[in-house]
């Protein structure tokens, strides 16, 4: 320990700068690490704690098809009484809004989780406990459960949302369900415990008959659950009742939905922890090139030691233990780091979740155990791994040699053809694995290609370093004079040194390249998808919808005023339901398939002739499925389908593929008449609607609105303002991918600092000669300033090739595997220029203070030294 302070502590002390920015770097990328496992995590939490807590006690769940179980089927399902308590559940969200007469009028409405149960029996299943009946905190009295049961406008709300929107018992509330808003009065409230803690208070309990009426899902149940009886083993129940149950009901446990959320977004997570471990690669670069100058410039010490009797195992285990000082810090701090970047990190993905796939109240969790051994876990022992080859060139110096300074000659870089070998074998690994396919349906072999094109593309960067080095002096002369020939030359005689820099550099650059070609490509895609399919000129949904509520649909009051306006030319109806396939969430939806073929249009993979297949499947037990359906399940034109109805399962022919980009999880489409025909005639979620020749879509847009009144809540989208909704929900969701590369980039640009710094040290004497022969500070500053814009420029130009070589493995390999959706390749060639631009000024301002720092060596000073 004692020879650790002296040679690694202390020269870790005298240069701070370099110290700092390693631990900095390693600092940075442990945080995005964490921050994206804990946006990661409380995505899924905020899901399943209020699965869990409002599940309470139930052992088993009965459930039914897409739409739910139908009543008349409830009188089979008298038996599960054997087996437990038994509860009816009805369960959906709405939009709440206190009395406008009350004082807290001008607060927004907040989405409402609803629970509709059977009060009396539902009590032993779920924990919540009725309170603040005749203005205190008592449990109601058998008159005032009475009027709770009776009053289909009561409702029960959390203490906790009634207390901060200012309600209390007697205080009328409004809820809009899809467009249908009504006053309902609050009959009790719920203490803060059970349910009501989950989703911040934003629960209401109603007595399952009012809240059918109120969720328009009369004679529809949405589960049933089951407690079962102590003595009843769970497994041989799910086994006896799955026997006695109709075809088109399942038994399942609560924690299956869970499940179901959790392989719906497991692309999604994968996609963002592997983005996050790019920065964290950067930091490692960062402890590679710290620990490999250090040995550098202290070969003389080494050797010294060496002489002395310093083992080579000594040695080594020096140089780890400089790697561990600096990391054990670094993991320290981003922890600390890590619970900061997860609030705007939750803020991200919880938008994207929430739009794309399950409504979740996404809260910040705290950093638990579990981040700290991620943290410890992959940061200690990486940064111990990226120390070791530097550790053992260390071990490696000649004490002789060493001591004379002959052994510093040996450290020029020397073009050998053994350097070619491992690049190019990883390179060749790469394509390998690009071919691969998923495993267990996720993009695995595809994100193993694009680590091994990146390793491969870093070892071949001191090949381009000295290419450079060897011809672009005479270039680099013309263009900036003596400063640019010196620091070319500087640069030259250094490339050991910089590699690593360059190449840290290099990768974060062309993953920003990559994630920028692919992001482009998606939105150019999503753009021309977007101008094909949306032709019609009005757009019509509930209020609820846009706020992530189940189910939501339209009134038939509201269709009767939009079919009989006097500009609407024709009407498509269409209904959306989640439904499960497979075991694997879907899309199941309807529409009017001869109004679509009239007016409305699809980009169609297959058939060839997908018009006139479409024309087949009306009112056919047919359907058109989704790219990403068809790639997910693989499902081609003529297969067959089974899908769960309310009378059993039923096969489905697939007529028609077709591109959709609106939902990841594939859509099974059937037209209107199948639809109603297998699962009954229901309200629509949403109307596409087609005007009349010259009419004025804002102008009928806003006659609608006036029309539908305060009853009805609804929004009207023009053709052009859902255009851009939709480009705003794309560029939200890809928001938190480019905060991830931008701090990538950021790492990066500090080991080009570092570096520099690292290198005027070194350089001390030969710039005291510099300026004994004439060189002024100025010019000292502009040679140092250069150098840091020719590692920018050297690392963009690599970037951008290797960018775009990894964006072909993004775009064909992983983005198909995990989402199902073929991409048009676009490079965006503006937005890559003015990142190419930005990164040089970055590197160029990375070296002011490197720059500034030799610009204040003295020559007596270094003249002495000699």
């Amino acid at each position: 320990m004692r020879l650790f302070r002296q040679v690694i502590v202390r020269q870790l002390r005298l240069e701070p700068v370099r110290s700092a920015v390693t631990v900095l770097g390693v600092a940075l990328g442990i945080a995005v690490v964490v921050a994206i496992r804990l946006a990661n995590v409380s995505s899924l939490r905020g899901f399943e704690v209020a699965l869990e807590t409002m599940a309470g006690a139930t052992s088993v769940e009965i459930v039914g098809p897409a739409l739910g179980i139908d009543e008349t089927l409830v009188p089979q399902l008298g038996f599960l009484r054997d087996y437990g308590l038994v509860s009816p559940v009805v369960e959906g969200d709405a939009l709440a809004e206190p009395d406008r007469r009350a004082e807290s009028e001008s607060r927004p409405a907040e989405m409402l989780r609803v629970l509709g149960v059977d009060i009396l029996r539902d009590q032993p299943l779920r924990d919540y406990r009725l309170i603040g009946f005749a203005g205190g905190d008592r449990p109601p009295s058998a008159q005032e459960f009475l009027e709770l049961l009776l009053d289909s406008r009561a409702i029960v709300l959390t203490e906790k949302y009634a207390r901060r929107v200012g309600l209390d018992v007697g205080s009328t509330v409004w809820l809009t369900v899809g467009d249908r808003r009504d006053a309902f009065t609050v009959r009790g409230l719920l203490a803060d415990e059970g349910p009501a803690r989950v989703l911040d208070g934003n629960f209401a309990l109603m007595d399952i008959a009012a809240a059918q009426l109120a969720l328009d899902r009369l004679g529809r149940l949405d589960r049933i659950d089951v407690r079962l009886d102590a003595a009843v083993a769970i497994e041989v129940a799910e086994r006896e009742i799955a026997a006695r149950l109709p075809d088109s009901l399942t038994v399942q446990r609560p924690a299956r939905r869970g499940q179901q959320v959790q392989q719906m977004l497991a692309a999604f997570h994968l996609n963002l922890t592997a983005l996050s471990y790019v920065a964290l690669l950067v930091g490692l670069f960062l402890v590679y090139n710290t620990v490999s100058i250090s040995v550098v410039a202290r070969r003389g010490e080494i050797g010294t030691l060496r002489a002395l009797g310093l083992s080579r195992r000594a040695v080594v285990w020096l140089f780890l233990g400089e790697a561990a000082a600096l990391a054990v810090p670094g993991c320290l701090i981003g922890l600390v780091f890590g619970q900061a970047l997860a609030h705007g990190a939750v803020a991200l993905t919880s938008q994207t979740v929430q739009a794309l796939y399950v409504a979740s109240a996404a809260v910040v969790p705290v950093v638990a155990r579990a981040e700290v051994a991620l943290a410890f876990g992959i940061g200690l022992p990486l940064s111990l791994l990226a120390a070791a080859l530097p550790a053992l060139e260390a071990s490696r110096v000649t004490p002789l040699a060493a001591i004379r300074g002959h052994d510093r000659v040996e450290t020029r870089f020397r073009l050998r053809p053994r350097l070619f070998v491992a690049p190019m074998a990883l390179l060749a690994l790469g394509g390998w694995l690009a071919q691969l396919g998923p495993i267990n349906g996720l993009p695995l072999a595809g994100y193993g290609a694009a680590l091994a094109f990146v390793l491969g593309a870093a070892g071949l960067v001191p090949v381009v370093l000295f290419a450079l080095g060897r011809f672009g002096g005479p270039l680099v002369g013309r263009l900036f004079g003596i400063e640019g020939q010196l620091a070319h030359a500087n640069l030259a005689g250094a490339i050991s040194r910089l590699s690593i820099s360059v190449a840290a550099l290099a990768v974060s650059l062309s993953m920003m390249v990559a994630i920028a070609v692919m992001i482009g490509s998606f939105r150019e895609t999503v753009i021309y998808w977007v101008g094909q399919t949306l032709e019609a000129d009005l757009f019509i949904g509930p209020a609820t919808r846009s706020e992530g509520a189940r189910q939501a649909t339209l009134s038939s009051e509201v269709e009767r005023l939009v079919s009989d306006h006097p500009e609407v030319a024709a009407i498509d109806r269409f209904r959306t339901v989640a439904a499960i396939y497979r075991d694997a969430q879907i899309v199941l939806g309807s529409g009017d398939f001869a109004v679509l073929l009239d007016r409305g249009n699809l980009l169609f993979k297959a058939p060839a002739d997908a018009r006139a297949a479409v024309r087949e499947a009306i009112d056919a037990d047919a359907v058109v499925v989704s790219e990403s359906f068809s790639l997910k399940h693989g499902h081609e034109v003529g297969d067959e389908i089974v899908l769960t109805t309310p009378a059993g399962p039923r096969r489905f022919r697939v007529a028609v593929v077709y591109f959709d980009y609106s939902s990841d999880r594939g859509v099974v489409m059937m037209d209107r008449h199948t639809f109603a025909r297998h699962f009954g005639d229901v309200a629509p979620t949403g109307l596409t609607v087609y005007l009349r020749d010259g009419a004025d879509a804002d102008a009928t847009r806003v006659d609608l609105l006036s029309r539908v009144g305060e009853r009805h809540r609804i929004y009207v989208y023009t053709n052009q303002a859902l255009r851009a909704e939709v480009l705003r929900i794309f560029d939200a969701t890809f928001a938190i991918t480019y905060a991830l590369e931008v701090i990538a980039v950021f790492v990066a640009v500090l080991g080009v600092a570092g570096t520099l710094v690292t290198l005027v040290l070194e350089r001390r004497r030969e710039l005291a000669m510099l300026r004994l022969v004439g060189a002024d500070r100025r010019q000292v500053r502009r040679m140092v300033m250069l150098e840091a814009g020719m590692l920018g420029g050297v690392s963009q130009a690599i970037g951008l090739g290797v960018g775009l070589l990894l964006s072909l493995v993004l775009i064909f390999v992983v983005n198909v595997q995990s989402f199902g959706w073929t991409i048009q390749f676009h490079v965006p060639v503006g937005f890559l220029a003015q990142m190419s631009a930005a990164i040089l000024v970055a590197t160029a301002l990375a070296g002011v203070y490197p720059a500034r720092r030799a610009a204040r060596i003295y020559v007596a000073e270094q003249m002495g030294e000699e």
